[in-house]
């Protein structure tokens, strides 16, 4: 893994109007003028947070760390281990069985992104270009911010995620100036369009101390326009890629045009990152008593007034958090309405994270007495929001709480967790995906709780025998996310656990958990509900004997089966699932190398609901088997991916 490298300082002389291209590892060539302007040159130093990484946390193969430091297989194209790699790719996961039903989704831009990544330098600077260096399906970026590590965002470019040909690019938008100097850079992703994994070898950051004026060129020279790009030809991850005019205006230019003069009742800049505020509005004040008559206040309350509350409430639902609060502030009448309790039953602050603080939670509290679904995915990080702030609104909002997601929520702890199962007594999904101040202290309060449908313990700290109380006490649970999860120290343990209490399990995650056995394989085969099913590099699996046949005879309603590195797997392993499983949408066999075409044909033939399969990486599957298997299922989106280095028409290269 690379150390970072705090690039050349680069004395240049600035004259307006005659600034040359600023090309990786050489300054600007320019006349001297008596300007002089230091430039840094920053790789990443440091990795600060993230969402999901295709590594894990004691590899260092496709993990969110081999994004330090230079370049290390750039110029190459292809999948290669060390860059860093998020967890899914496409619409896939969105199509499983496992796949959570979206709370208050209108609060929602037409940009969502579905994975960020925290990337710390060594100097503060004012930013003028920011360059992404893509080794594989690139075009997932849609936001670039700056923050301080105080709470303050801002962002510097975002844009709609990419269609592109086949080949490595440094990405460099055109980023706007920035108030503050920053050595903190966010980028997220949306890769739900991408054919597959999207893979990223670094990232450069030049800027300068000192502030620069937005009609500096360095903002068009130095950002260079949209990327540079090396194309390959040659395979990708799959041939169903669709060639498409990708709009990349920014989201700030799509909203309304008289947004800008709204907002500045709400004091809120929709360019900044100013704290979102949900305490109710004050409304407006009431006509004197004098010119209270029916036609006068129809007048002041608008059309609206005409129609029933119950339509406009069905209307209001549709708005997002912002609207409602603007729509709150117009009259007394649509005041009443925009801030009735019912609108907030659901409500997604996931959207707004880099404006929710302490203060904002308080204001939630006030306005939502009949809460249940609450998602604050990403909030409260670099100390927004702190643990008083949040165990309050848990008090004042849990009891009819039954969905709550706290994914990547880093002040999530021990006391959080016991007041969420203290108060959250009808608790039916808890997320906590990298929620790392728990410890088995925490999560064994967890056990208290009865209600709970679906558990999302993605690389946390949980052990093996605090997981266990919580299954035993979990008789409804019908989905269940224990990726990366490697302080379980017997899997086998915890399936075991599963196939005896939680028999109405539909999905179950093992990615990356290597102590699971056949034997806790035979043990999930009691789940006969289960529909999805991840053994992806549970290398305890290789070997599975008759462990498979036997799930998949008492699991036929399988629509998921994810096989990733089983590499000891055979055709006799895999053809049971072809016999009892004909439900199967979604297989998954990438480095499985023994498996032969025959198998593949047989899946391809037999289940006639299959819309994904991955080879990538098996020894006896060839190019030229998958192109015409391509030809044959064209309902059927068949993935292939391969390493390339110095590309030579040559493909696969196995791993």
């Amino acid at each position: 893994m690379c150390n970072n490298e705090l690039g050349e300082k680069y004395n240049i002389h600035q004259r307006m109007g005659d600034l040359s291209e600023f090309t990786d590892g050489d300054g600007l060539d320019s006349n001297p003028t008596k300007d002089n302007i230091t430039i840094y040159k920053q790789y990443v130093q440091d990795v600060l947070d993230f969402s999901s990484q295709y590594g894990s946390d004691i590899s260092i193969s496709y993990t969110a760390y081999n994004i330090l430091g230079k370049p290390s297989k750039y110029p190459d194209y292809g999948d290669f281990p060390q860059t860093f790699v998020v967890r899914t790719y496409g619409k896939w996961w969105n199509e499983a069985p496992s796949r959570p039903v979206p709370i208050m989704p209108q609060n929602f831009g037409p940009i969502v992104s579905q994975d960020y990544i925290d990337l710390s330098f060594e100097v503060a600077v004012f930013p003028f270009s920011v360059r992404i260096y893509e080794t594989y399906n690139p075009g997932s970026v849609v936001r670039i911010w700056a923050g301080d590590r105080c709470g303050r965002w801002k962002v510097l470019w975002e844009g709609a995620p990419q269609a592109v040909s086949t080949g490595s690019r440094v990405f460099r938008p055109r980023i706007k100036p920035i108030n503050f100097p920053t050595k903190l850079i966010r980028l997220e992703f949306d890769q739900s369009s991408l054919d597959y994994y999207t893979e990223l070898d670094a990232v450069l950051l030049v800027g300068t101390r000192e502030p620069i004026s937005p009609d500096s060129p360095l903002f068009t020279s130095g950002g260079g326009g949209e990327y540079n790009y090396r194309q390959q030809s040659g395979g990708g991850g799959g041939g169903d890629r669709e060639s498409r005019k990708v709009n990349m205006t920014p989201f700030h230019n799509l909203v309304v045009r008289d947004l800008d003069r709204i907002l500045q009742t709400l004091e809120l800049d929709p360019r900044t990152t100013t704290p979102l505020s949900l305490s109710p509005p004050p409304p407006s004040p009431p006509p004197p008593p004098a010119v209270m008559n029916s036609d006068v206040t129809r007048c002041r309350n608008g059309r609206f007034s005409i129609l029933p509350d119950e339509v406009v409430l069905h209307i209001l639902s549709h708005l997002d958090l912002l609207s409602l609060y603007r729509v709150s502030q117009l009259n007394v009448h649509l005041n009443r309405l925009a801030t009735d309790p019912t609108l907030y039953v659901g409500v997604s602050l996931r959207p707004y994270w880099p404006r929710v603080n302490s203060a904002c939670l308080s204001g939630l509290a006030q306005r939502a007495p009949l809460l249940q679904r609450l998602d604050l995915g990403w909030c409260g990080n670099y100390g927004t929001v702190d643990v008083r702030a949040f165990t309050r609104l848990i008090d004042e909002c849990g009891k009819l709480l039954t969905h709550l997601r706290l994914d990547c929520c880093k002040f999530v702890d021990n006391v959080c967790v016991e007041r969420i199962a203290q108060a959250c007594r009808n608790l039916k999904e808890l997320t906590l995906r990298n929620c790392s101040k728990i410890d088995s202290k925490g999560f064994a309060h967890l056990a208290t709780i009865s209600t709970l449908e679906r558990l999302d313990l993605y690389r946390t700290s949980i052990e093996t025998q605090p997981l266990v109380n919580i299954l035993r006490n979990s008789p409804r649970l019908k989905h269940i996310n224990l990726g990366s999860c490697v302080k379980v120290s017997s899997m086998d343990e915890v399936a075991q656990a599963l196939g005896e209490y939680n028999l109405h399990l539909i999905s179950v995650d093992f990615w990356k958990t290597y102590s699971l056995t056949p034997v806790g394989v035979r043990a999930i085969a009691r789940c006969t509900k289960l529909e999805e099913v991840d053994f992806g590099w549970c290398l305890g699996v290789s070997i599975p004997g008759d462990c498979l046949s036997l799930l998949a005879a008492s699991c036929p309603g399988l629509r998921k089966l994810f096989m990733v590195a089983l590499r000891g797997i055979l055709d006799k392993d895999l053809d049971p699932f072809i016999q009892n499983c004909r439900r199967l949408e979604q297989v998954d066999l990438l480095g499985v190398r023994s498996i032969s075409q025959e198998v593949c044909l047989r899946f391809l033939s037999n289940c006639p609901h299959l819309r994904l399969l991955d080879v990538s990486f098996c020894d006896h599957i060839s190019e030229a088997d998958v192109q015409e298997w391509r030809l044959r299922f064209p309902l059927v989106s068949i993935k292939r991916s391969f390493q390339n280095e110095n590309y030579n028409g040559i493909l696969p290269i196995a791993y």
